[in-house]
C-alpha cells in the first residue's frame, strides 16, 4: 500500500513537469564540486613538492651572507676562514661544508634536444650530498663528467623554459640517458666532455660536480680558488633558538627550501586559490538553481499538494518523496565526482612521476572532509527548505 501510495505521489507531483533544469542544476554541482576537490587536492599536492622529499627534520641548511651595497660595489659577500672556524666551535653545529665554485666558463650542448646555454658549476664534500651514486667521481685523464642537479632545475625547465621554447619536455631517467657536450675555458685554454646526469638532489639547488673535477679545472682553465660565498651546515636542530638567533647575529641568510618554492609557488598558490573560490561560487550557484527548482515545482504542485493534505496525506510524506528524489540526484552528482577524482588522481600520480615527483596515493584526508561536509551541510539546508515549503500555508 505505502509503495501505491509513493507511485502516485510521485505521479502527481512530477507529472508534465520539465526535468531538464534539474540536469543543468546536477551539471552545475558535478562541476563546482569537481573543481572545488580537485583544486583542494592539488594544493595539497603543491605544497609536498614545495617541501619537497626530505624529512622534516633533516639537519642540512645552506647560508650565505646577505648582499648590501657594498656588494653591489664590487666587494664580495664570502666567508673567511675565521668565520667557518667561529662555526665550527659552536655546539649546535655539527660539521661545516664549502661550496666551491667555477672560476671558469662553462656551457653545456645537446643535439638531441637542440640548445647550447651557458653553466655555473658547484662542488660539496660528498658528506654533504643527499644522492649516493657511485659513478659521481672524478679523476684527471678522464672523460666523463659525472653531473648531479637540482630536482626543480628539471623542473623549471619542463614547466618554464621548455614550453617557451618549443622543446620537449623530459622526464629524469629520459636525462640520464642524454648525453651532453660540456666546454670548459678560460686562461687561453678550452676543452670539452662528455657531460652526464647522474642524480637529482632534494637538498642541494645547484649544477654539482665531483670536487676533484672542480679543482682540476679551476687549476688549469681559472685561477686558485678564492673563499667561498655559500656554505652547507650540519646542525642539530636547524629551528633550535640558538641556531636562529648565531644567524640573526651574524647577518646571514639561510635556505632551507627548494627553489620552486618562492615566487613561482606563492603565484601557483594564488592560482590554485582563485581556482578554490571558482567551483566554490559554481557550487553555490548550482545548488541555487537545485532549491529554486524544487520550490518551482512544489509552486507549480500546490493544488495537487493542498489536495493530498485533504485528503489525508502527511506533509511529512509529500516533503520525504521530493526531499528522497533531491538526495539520490545529488547522491549521483558526489559519486561522479569522486569517480572523476580518482581517475585524474591516477593520471596525475604517473605523470607527476616522471617529471620526479613522487605524489601519495589516494586523496588527502581534508578533501574527503570538506567533501562530506559539504555534501551533509548541502543536503540538510535543503531538504529543510523542501519541508517549510510543502507545510507552507497557501
Amino acid at each position: 500500500m505505502a509503495n501505491q501510495t509513493r507511485k502516485i505521489l510521485n505521479k502527481i507531483l512530477w507529472k508534465g513537469k520539465s526535468k531538464w533544469l534539474l540536469y543543468g542544476a546536477a551539471l552545475g554541482a558535478f562541476i563546482g564540486l569537481f573543481l572545488l576537490l580537485s583544486t583542494l587536492q592539488f594544493y595539497f599536492d603543491v605544497q609536498n613538492m614545495l617541501q619537497g622529499d626530505a624529512d622534516p627534520s633533516d639537519k642540512y641548511v645552506q647560508i650565505n651572507k646577505k648582499v648590501n651595497l657594498f656588494n653591489t660595489l664590487g666587494v664580495k659577500a664570502v666567508f673567511s676562514e675565521a668565520d667557518i672556524d667561529e662555526m665550527k666551535s659552536k655546539p649546535f653545529i655539527e660539521s661545516v661544508g664549502k661550496f666551491t665554485a667555477n672560476d671558469f666558463r662553462a656551457g653545456a650542448s645537446s643535439d638531441m634536444l637542440g640548445f647550447y646555454t651557458e653553466l655555473f658549476f658547484e662542488s660539496v664534500p660528498k658528506e654533504f650530498l643527499d644522492v649516493h651514486e657511485p659513478s659521481f667521481r672524478w679523476s684527471e685523464g678522464q672523460n666523463n663528467v659525472p653531473v648531479i642537479i637540482s630536482k626543480d632545475y628539471l623542473a623549471l625547465y619542463n614547466f618554464g623554459f621548455a614550453p617557451s621554447q618549443g622543446l620537449p619536455q623530459v622526464t629524469p631517467s629520459t636525462v640520464s640517458k642524454l648525453n651532453m657536450e660540456i666546454t670548459v675555458s678560460g686562461q687561453g685554454g678550452k676543452q670539452s666532455f662528455n657531460g652526464k646526469i647522474v642524480g637529482f638532489s632534494d637538498r642541494i639547488n645547484s649544477i654539482l660536480v665531483p670536487p676533484d673535477f672542480m679543482a682540476w679545472a679551476n687549476g688549469k682553465f681559472g685561477s686558485e680558488p678564492g673563499l667561498a660565498s655559500r656554505l652547507i651546515l650540519k646542525v642539530q636542530n636547524p629551528l633550535s633558538k640558538d641556531f636562529q638567533t648565531f644567524l640573526k647575529e651574524k647577518n646571514y641568510e639561510v635556505s632551507v627550501g627548494r627553489l620552486i618554492g618562492s615566487q613561482f609557488g606563492i603565484l601557483l598558490k594564488l592560482v590554485l586559490v582563485v581556482l578554490w573560490a571558482m567551483g566554490l561560487l559554481i557550487l553555490a550557484l548550482s545548488m541555487l538553481v537545485f532549491t529554486l527548482n524544487f520550490q518551482l515545482l512544489i509552486a507549480q504542485s500546490r493544488p495537487d499538494i493542498t489536495l493530498l493534505l485533504e485528503t489525508g496525506h502527511y506533509p511529512i510524506q509529500i516533503s520525504g518523496l521530493l526531499s528522497k528524489r533531491f538526495s539520490m540526484q545529488f547522491g549521483l552528482v558526489l559519486l561522479a565526482v569522486f569517480v572523476a577524482l580518482f581517475a585524474i588522481r591516477f593520471w596525475e600520480i604517473g605523470y607527476f612521476s616522471k617529471q620526479g615527483f613522487e605524489l601519495k596515493s589516494g586523496l588527502e584526508m581534508m578533501v574527503w572532509l570538506v567533501g562530506v561536509a559539504f555534501c551533509a551541510a548541502l543536503l540538510l539546508l535543503n531538504i529543510a527548505n523542501i519541508r517549510r515549503s510543502v507545510t507552507k500555508p497557501t
